[in-house]
């Protein structure tokens, strides 16, 4: 007997396998109805199956006149047509060529996302397990092309032994018409995982991984007595607070569309700004660094900052405070 999915009520048995005529004749239709005639038939009855107080008799009347309806109409033959040809389809896992070839469609960039995720996970576990350990880390996450040879050249200059080297092209939620590949977003995620003692970031960046980022303020004010005044004088301190970050991803989430936001976070998140970065706008020291800024509206920025987890803080100061002093 047929049923009905959405309901799980089954059509009636004397009406399984009736034809069109019998179809019409039970809609109180002549042979030689039109569709637009069957339509006003069917919405009629529908109407009048709807005031049947009787929950069970309503709910029955409903699927049988559903059923009835697709019989005259011819819906109901097209869909055992497509049934019977399904069936006779070669299949494999349970799914014809078609069906994957659709699934395949709507679901292929989830798989690529988890397989970029798994490669990253299999980079920083091969890394951790399998390699002499980094004397140092290096993170760039922002909307830019990086020289990795230069700065890992740098690196070694300043005499770290195995240095590790990691960037990804990240364009932050824009007005500027810039997008993403499919997994940046998720590759920025898995590379923190690192723990690099340095992030490198630009100023459209910075603020939506507030999370990573150490608290800078006892370096910058002992720069004052490192670097010239020239040097100290290009370089921006960059404030932002818990609140902010919470505050920054409700409104991205509102940009999306996103349902159910939770408000709540604001009234607990911390309002005291701590210093997260270290910006630079000078093009010529940029360009030196080896980053070439992608944001066709901006002119170049470079923020530093400390990843919170870093375990080799002091000389991954040391590091940045040479770079810095090419400032003067």
């Amino acid at each position: 007997m047929a049923e009905d999915k959405d309901n799980k009520i089954k059509v009636s048995d004397e009406l399984i396998g009736i034809g069109k005529d019998e179809a019409l004749k039970y809609l109180g239709l002549d042979s030689d109805a039109n569709d637009y005639e069957i339509d006003e038939k069917f919405w009629q009855l529908s109407k009048r199956a709807r005031v049947i107080k009787d929950d069970a008799e309503r709910e029955q009347k409903m699927v049988d006149l559903s059923y009835v309806f697709d019989v005259a109409t011819g819906k109901e033959q097209a869909r055992l047509k497509a049934l019977a040809e399904r069936e006779a389809e070669p299949k494999f896992l349970g799914k014809t060529k078609g069906e994957w070839k659709n699934y395949i469609g709507y679901t292929w960039y989830k798989y690529l996302i988890v397989i970029v995720a798994l490669i990253c996970l299999v980079v920083i576990v091969k890394r951790v397990v399998f390699t002499p350990e980094e004397d140092i880390g290096v993170l760039s996450v922002g909307h830019f092309l990086v020289d990795g040879d230069n700065i890992e050249a740098r690196l070694r200059d300043f005499g770290f032994k195995n240095p590790y080297v990691a960037d990804v092209d990240l364009a932050v939620p824009n007005d500027q018409g810039q997008t993403n590949n499919a997994y940046a977003e998720t590759t920025s995620s898995v590379l923190f995982l690192s723990n690099p003692e340095i992030v490198v970031t630009d100023e459209a960046t910075v603020y939506y991984f507030f999370g990573n980022m150490d608290d800078m303020t006892n370096y910058y004010e002992s720069l004052k007595d490192q670097l010239l005044d020239e040097a100290y004088g290009k370089i921006t301190p960059i404030y932002y607070s818990e609140y902010d970050s919470v505050q920054l991803s409700i409104e991205y989430q509102e940009d999306m569309g996103a349902e159910n936001i939770d408000y709540s976070e604001l009234d607990t998140a911390d309002k005291t700004k701590k210093l997260i970065g270290l910006e630079v706008k000078d093009t010529e020291f940029i360009e030196k660094m080896g980053y070439t800024n992608k944001w066709p509206k901006s002119e170049p920025t470079l923020v530093f900052s400390f990843g919170v987890k870093g375990d080799n803080k002091k000389q991954a100061e040391e590091y940045l405070t040479s770079l810095l002093k090419e400032l003067s």
